[in-house]
């Protein structure tokens, strides 16, 4: 774990719990989910990032989320739900620069 990407997540994340879920968000639908349902899947995953518990399959779903919200950004006005998708973006991007998929052990 790289101590930078711990300490940026950390404080995004600490910023994100201080925000309420944006209005223009809470019936977004992206990639056919809920974005509350997208929001809430990467706040499990950043949670587990933090804890030094973030498995391979949490990093799968963070992976597939914030392509999903990658691919709502530029549909969503300036404003506070951009910026709040934004920064999951943000998050799960540094998660996933410091923790690899795990090498296939192939004998």
């Amino acid at each position: 774990m790289i101590d930078v990407v711990f300490d940026e997540v950390s404080v995004l994340w600490a910023e994100h719990l201080g925000l309420t879920f944006p209005d223009d968000l809470k019936w977004l639908e992206a990639d056919g989910e809920s974005v509350v349902l997208l929001d809430g899947d990467m706040a499990g995953c950043v949670r587990s990032y933090l804890d030094g518990t973030l498995d391979g399959e949490k990093r799968a779903i963070l992976d597939d989320c914030s392509r999903v919200l990658r691919e709502l950004l530029p549909k969503l006005r300036c404003g506070e739900g951009r910026r709040y998708a934004a920064r999951l973006v943000r998050m799960a991007d540094l998660i996933l620069s410091d923790s690899p998929l795990p090498q296939s052990s192939e004998t």
